[in-house]
């Protein structure tokens, strides 16, 4: 017996739920390079693996906004943002945490309608979130140009 080759952009066409264009949500959350490969539970995968995009994010800030003392990374990092900065970010941390909760809630009680909801929602709101954390990588990018050496007068032995 011949085995159907898994074709996600149909199946996620033939979703029930009005959902944003296939090649928009691929584009911002990489649906077809991802370990999505049966229809059972298609929507709730396709949440599960924009929600990963989101984890990655309340990390990245994470470790800025809560440096851990025996991450000099972060720590350093976080001396290029100013106080209002700080604030942003923890603003944007909570609105990524809120996302990240509710897809967990999901993952508990299970409802495609739900997971359509979040789908649309995060979606939505995406563009503003992006522009934000295009902002974030860029300045914790420019924290490396500055004269301040961030191991300057560290132990490492």
């Amino acid at each position: 017996m011949k085995e159907d080759k898994f074709d996600i952009k149909q199946e996620y066409n033939n979703l029930k739920h009005k959902l944003p264009k296939f090649e928009d949500l691929d584009n911002e959350f990489e649906l077809s390079i991802s370990n999505i490969k049966e229809k059972a539970f298609l929507l709730r995968n396709i949440r599960r693996r924009v929600n990963d995009k989101v984890i990655f994010y309340c990390r990245i800030i994470e470790g800025l906004i809560y440096p851990n003392p025996n991450n000099m990374i972060g720590m350093f990092e976080i001396k290029s943002f100013s106080e209002d900065e700080k604030q942003k970010l923890n603003d944007y941390y909570k609105i990524l945490m809120k996302y990240e909760r509710e897809s967990l809630s999901l993952d508990v009680n299970s409802d495609e309608k739900k997971d359509a909801e979040y789908v649309n929602n995060l979606f939505k709101e995406w563009p503003p979130l992006k522009k934000y954390l295009i902002a974030v990588t860029d300045k914790m990018k420019s924290s490396w140009l500055t004269e301040d050496k961030p191991f300057r007068d560290n132990y490492f032995g």
